[in-house]
């Protein structure tokens, strides 16, 4: 029970952060999060990293948002962003797919009245959860696999010849997902 409550938490807590206009309570919240990260003693490098992997995504959204908003709406997303993206990290670290499908299963339980299977949506996350891991080492592989090629990985070649990624991290990914589909069947998760 304390697994789902945590989820629930985290969700409020999650989403509580994207109203936040104030700069006092985003500074709650970062406060909250450094709380959050010496109670769960979370490693400080690796949530720093974590977040730095995020920094492209992040600036292209607070870019959007200062070209089609202003300034103070682009610093406030990145921030929050930012908050919410650590929030998910130290999340990450104490929860297991596992705990999150059995806490979605136990949310998603009154889904039964109109005939919603809970444990079905439980799986799914729980799958896309456990998938995330699988295509980082993908990208990963196939990089080092292009740079063993002598391929220049520069964001202006990427942007040139995308094919050169996406045609064998496709194949990749649909390979791997044929793989859980067929060991799903074969553990009886079919209708």
């Amino acid at each position: 029970m304390l697994t789902v409550v945590g989820f629930i938490v985290f969700l409020i807590y999650a989403s509580l952060i994207f109203f936040i206009k104030a700069k006092e309570l985003l500074l709650l919240s970062l406060f909250i999060n450094i709380i959050l990260m010496l109670i769960f003693k979370i490693n400080l490098k690796k949530a720093a990293i974590f977040i730095l992997k995020l920094l492209p995504f992040i600036l292209f959204t607070v870019i959007l948002n200062v070209l089609f908003g202003s300034l103070w709406v682009g610093v406030l997303i990145g921030i929050r962003l930012i908050l919410v993206c650590n929030v998910t990290y130290i999340f990450s670290q104490k929860m297991t797919p596992k705990k999150i499908q059995f806490s979605i299963e136990k949310i998603l339980t009154p889904l039964k009245i109109i005939k919603v299977n809970p444990k079905e949506i439980g799986i799914i996350v729980s799958i896309a959860l456990s998938f995330i891991p699988i295509l980082q080492k993908e990208i990963e592989n196939l990089k080092y696999s292009l740079i063993s090629k002598g391929y220049n990985l520069s964001l202006k070649n990427l942007i040139k010849k995308p094919n050169y990624i996406l045609i064998p991290l496709i194949t990749s990914v649909i390979k791997k997902t044929s793989e859980i589909e067929q060991s799903m069947v074969s553990k009886g998760y079919t209708n």
